[in-house]
């Protein structure tokens, strides 16, 4: 899945500690990209910039502002910002390895943003 087709939900918000009043807020002036049930799935991207912009607000609390710091973590952790290593000449076996480590990690690092993403979109149970 490429970062164009990456979305998010309120509910999901929700999930990673925003109230419904903060999951309104950031997602009230962009555009839904479909619809998913009775709620509406927005991109990743421009939510990840929404929650940027509200948190330079000058009105916004310390504990909000940490609530944010949060969501975007998590939001970020789901984008694939890897860079891709230079090809080099070497081929010995401790190259090799590193870069079959490296692939390891990064569909480990996926799997675990994307099981929290599902495990966001459950819900909150203490709200």
């Amino acid at each position: 899945m490429n970062n164009a087709e990456l979305t998010t939900t309120r509910k999901q918000l929700r999930g990673y500690g925003a109230t419904t009043y903060l999951s309104r807020k950031l997602t009230e002036s962009l555009t839904p990209v479909e619809k998913s049930g009775r709620g509406y799935r927005y991109a990743l991207e421009p939510t990840i910039s929404a929650i940027r912009d509200y948190a330079m607000r000058s009105r916004v609390r310390a504990e909000t502002k940490q609530t944010l710091k949060t969501i975007l973590r998590e939001l970020l952790s789901r984008l694939d910002n890897v860079i891709a290593l230079q090809p080099t000449t070497d081929t010995s076996e401790v190259s090799h390895s590193t870069k079959a480590l490296l692939a390891a990690m990064r569909h480990t690092d996926k799997s675990m943003a994307d099981m929290k993403a599902t495990v966001a979109s459950m819900g909150n149970p203490a709200s």
